[in-house]
């Protein structure tokens, strides 16, 4: 190889070399800025890991900038996205106990919910999740009445009852099925006087009714008849009820 041709080969080389540092050189954080840019791009690409590792060295390295919360409350972000809701929720309640007047609180008492709302479980088990949700939303309800997440809240809100609604009349239907009557009685009127305005409530009454008459009270399932009739008198549980009305012994109170 002559020696021109070494000299061309060492300057290709040194080239290279150049546009390699350059390339890191422009990739590296030297600001808090930077740092969050780095991590938004990470975000944006579901590299999620990766972008907490820049909020991280953001927080850890520039304690005093103004970007702290924007990185904490971004590294809950990355952690939900990785559908790790355990850890998220730590973080976005440590987000709302460090800057509880910042404007992304509401954000941050939103998910707080939404992640106990991930962890919600089968009817059939404990609903825990279901209710630590409620009162997340509840309070975020109370603290930003005008915020824009506001109608996504209520919905939360109303699924939740709903799903506590039936958790609860799912076992008052077993004891019910099981003739533990009394049992049966106390879930029921749990399930009338703490959520009234779910769709099961008619047949929450009728079989509330319907225990009663097992147990012969029949004063009180009467009553329970009358007001089912009152409040559902087109409803399939409503026409049973006007019948069984009239088929129940003597109590003493006329039928209107």
């Amino acid at each position: 190889m002559c020696r021109r041709q070494l000299l061309r080969l060492l300057c290709l080389v040194l080239w290279g070399l150049g546009c390699v540092a350059c390339a890191k050189s422009a990739t590296t954080p030297k600001t808090p800025e930077d740092y969050l840019r780095l991590g938004d791009q990470e975000l944006g690409q579901k590299r999620e890991t990766q972008a907490r590792k820049y909020y991280e060295q953001l927080l850890e390295q520039y304690p005093d900038s103004d970007l702290k919360a924007q990185a904490q409350l971004r590294i809950a972000e990355a952690l939900y996205r990785e559908e790790n809701y355990l850890e998220a929720q730590f973080e976005y309640q440590k987000f709302l106990e460090l800057y509880p007047l910042h404007p992304l609180a509401s954000r941050a008492q939103f998910q707080v919910g939404m992640c106990h709302v991930q962890r919600v479980q089968a009817l059939d088990r404990s609903q825990i999740h279901t209710k630590e949700a409620l009162v997340a939303f509840r309070t975020f309800r109370s603290r930003y009445p005008q915020d824009a997440l506001m109608a996504q809240a209520e919905e939360q809100i109303q699924f939740l009852r709903q799903r506590l609604a039936d958790h609860e009349l799912a076992i008052a239907r077993f004891y019910y099925r099981k003739q533990a009557y009394h049992a049966a009685i106390g879930r029921f009127l749990n399930v009338i006087q703490v959520y009234p305005d779910v769709p099961a409530i008619a047949e929450a009454l009728y079989l509330l009714a319907a225990s009663y008459r097992a147990e012969e009270n029949y004063r009180k399932a009467h009553g329970v008849l009358q007001l089912l009739v009152e409040r559902f008198p087109a409803s399939s549980y409503g026409v049973q009820a006007r019948t069984q009305l009239r088929d129940l012994p003597p109590t003493g109170i006329t039928l209107q």
